[in-house]
């Protein structure tokens, strides 16, 4: 039953992080396993490794020495976890970008509701609100914002509309030469697909600020997901071997953060949630370039259709899952108290 709630939790955390705006961290802090997970992560050192490896001599002592480790670093919670986020991206990134394309406002509609509610996790964990804890959530707060500035409405349209005419223009050149072009990896090619999944992997456990929109300003965003739906296994073995190594150094910093400053930790980690409102915040003004619509700033809605109907209540079951989640949760605790 445990394992399967983890799976269940891992796969909402895939499919956060395969939306642009949204984090994989915020979820677990909603689902109230951020702090486990980061833990988790942290304790696995190359001592872990070796200690796999003699496992297969299947001595007595190295079988014991194993079972302590896995019960150490949590691995069957760390593999049921991750089992269910690769579910997730595998199985729904197809489903994610039809919905994105199709239904944009209902779909960020749902995520902004989970995200709206999902403060109540971190903010009820910060044992002390000082003033110092005040300043770093408002420095959160301007970081996310600071980010989402950086990028206006028009650059993302001037961007847009380059890729466009490139695209026009390999439309009139031989397709073999188009895909003997793309087929190509040379270093600088491969080190960064690395960098990319070093930088998402530490943004996507990092509540409130998404790897996928991180992906997405680097450029990288599509070309991931396509390659996944394409099974473009170099691109995604390098991307990966970035993940590990982005996780494996950014889950350190995390969990030194939590065990020195926890309270003010705690408090820049609300300032994230809190200002990454505004970045998935569902109404947005868009153009169209080609067949592509480019979503560019927050809007308010003029008027009420049916897309502002279904975004208001697909916003209100993300806020009623949530809401759900914590209800649950906090019966638990006094159950056991």
């Amino acid at each position: 039953m445990r394992i399967l709630k983890n799976l269940f939790y891992g796969t909402i955390i895939g499919v956060a992080n395969i939306i642009p705006g949204v984090s994989g961290g915020t979820m677990a802090l909603v689902l109230g396993f951020y702090k486990r997970l980061i833990i988790s992560i942290h304790n696995i050192s190359p001592r872990t490794i070796i200690i796999f490896l003699k496992v297969f001599t299947f001595k007595k002592e190295n079988v014991e020495k194993f079972k302590d480790e896995v019960k150490r670093i949590e691995l069957i919670f760390l593999v049921t976890i991750t089992t269910g986020a690769l579910i997730a991206v595998v199985v729904l990134s197809e489903l994610m970008i039809y919905l994105l394309n199709n239904f944009h406002d209902p779909t960020y509609g749902f995520f902004f509701g989970l995200v709206l509610v999902s403060v109540i996790a971190p903010y009820k964990i910060i044992n002390k609100k000082t003033i110092s804890c005040f300043l770093v959530f408002l420095i959160a707060v301007m970081v996310i914002l600071a980010v989402s500035f950086s990028v206006s409405g028009e650059t993302l349209l001037k961007e847009a509309q380059i890729k466009h005419e490139i695209k026009m223009k390999k439309a009139n050149i031989q397709t073999d030469e188009i895909e003997k072009e793309n087929n190509k990896f040379n270093i600088l090619k491969l080190s960064y697909f690395f960098l990319l999944g070093a930088v998402a992997i530490s943004t996507m456990i990092l509540p409130g600020v998404s790897g996928s929109f991180l992906l997405l300003l680097m450029g990288g965003y599509f070309t991931i997901l396509k390659a996944i739906t394409n099974r473009n296994y170099i691109i995604l073995i390098i991307f990966s071997a970035g993940c590990l190594v982005g996780i494996a150094i950014f889950s350190r910093f995390l969990n030194f953060l939590l065990k020195r400053w926890h309270n003010q930790t705690m408090s820049f980690l609300v300032g994230l949630v809190i200002g990454s409102l505004w970045i998935i915040w569902p109404f947005k003004t868009s153009a169209k370039v080609g067949d592509e619509i480019i979503y560019l700033t927050n809007r308010i809605p003029n008027a009420i259709g049916t897309n502002e109907i279904y975004t208001f209540l697909t916003t209100l079951l993300g806020i009623g899952i949530v809401a759900a989640i914590l209800i649950i949760e906090s019966k638990k605790k006094f159950e056991d108290s």
